[in-house]
């Protein structure tokens, strides 16, 4: 098994596009009154478009030569908030492994590889959202070392 990691090219889109769409499904699964059966989360135009800005890496997982994964990043910037310090830190926007490639260090080695280009680019922190109900995802990125920082909460009317 060969597994590494790189920035994304144009030619990845379908593959994420793929993967987009499980993601959506699950999300659909969880939450249909959020999500939509249907859609995916970056159009083509917008994958093109964040492959050119250099504040949003997208990193992909290849597993024996396929894409198995992505993690799509932003690199945020707090400043001129008086209540809050300056920090710069890696906002992991999504990250997705394929349904078939679950289970073999995909998710692992995408999330290191976000950790060595934050501390590349000097950045203070990592951080993500993941769904309260997305449990599998909770418990993989607290074995990781991540912590809960902040919650949304909601009351449906």
């Amino acid at each position: 098994m060969s597994l590494t990691i790189r920035l994304a090219r144009a030619e990845d889109y379908p593959a994420i596009a793929r993967m987009l769409r499980q993601i959506s499904a699950l999300h659909h699964g969880w939450r249909p009154d959020l999500f939509p059966p249907t859609g995916v989360k970056m159009s083509a135009e917008q994958f093109h478009t964040a492959l050119e800005t250099p504040d949003t890496p997208i990193l992909v997982a290849q597993l024996d030569g396929a894409a198995a994964g992505y993690a799509m990043c932003q690199l945020r910037r707090v400043r001129d908030i008086p209540v809050l310090r300056e920090r710069d830190f890696l906002l992991i926007d999504d990250l997705c492994v394929d349904e078939t490639c679950r289970r073999q260090g995909v998710g692992e080695a995408l999330m290191q590889a976000a950790v060595d280009f934050a501390r590349q680019h000097g950045l203070d922190a990592i951080e993500l959202n993941v769904m309260q109900c997305n449990e599998a995802a909770r418990r993989f990125y607290e074995q990781l070392g991540l912590t809960v920082k902040s919650r949304i909460m909601e009351m449906k009317l």
